[in-house]
């Protein structure tokens, strides 16, 4: 893959996992939920404005042409799991932390390879994001009865 086609697939995987957490947002009725994912949208944003920027210091008057990347996977998703949908999205950003850290060993330039290391950790403190909101709507992180806190800071 040459370097052209490695700012095209990193556009196009970004702007895939923004068309992804737009439709997450809008199918979680939650306001809580529907604004983490919009969240991650405006950081998968950042991500592509980045992606661009570096693009366009390396070929001066040139814009990247990402291709349109269907999602493949989805059919074995249950759409309305939300479990799953939160797995399909940590693997999503497992897969993208991988082609960075992919992209960055084969790269040359040390401050595109440093670009592409800084995404490949922002990409995996999104799987920690989301885990977190897997754990949350799955009631994981209420492992006891907050009820039964009540006096426990009158000392």
């Amino acid at each position: 893959m040459d370097r052209k086609e490695l700012y095209n697939f990193a556009i196009a995987q970004e702007q895939r996992s923004q068309r992804l957490y737009q439709g997450l947002a809008r199918s979680f009725g939650e306001p809580e939920t529907n604004a983490f994912f919009t969240e991650l949208v405006g950081l998968e944003k950042e991500h592509e404005l980045k992606l661009r920027s570096a693009f366009s210091q390396e070929f001066p008057g040139e814009e990247p042409e990402p291709e349109t990347q269907e999602i493949k996977e989805i059919p074995s998703v249950d759409l309305k799991d939300p479990a799953q949908l939160l797995q399909f999205a940590i693997t999503r950003e497992e897969e993208a932390a991988k082609n960075y850290y992919s992209f960055a060993e084969q790269t040359e330039p040390v401050d595109i390879k440093e670009l592409l290391l800084h995404l490949a950790k922002e990409e995996e403190q999104h799987k920690t994001l989301l885990l977190t909101e897997m754990q949350r709507i799955l009631g994981a992180l209420e492992w006891f009865d907050p009820s039964e806190l009540d006096g426990f800071m009158d000392f």
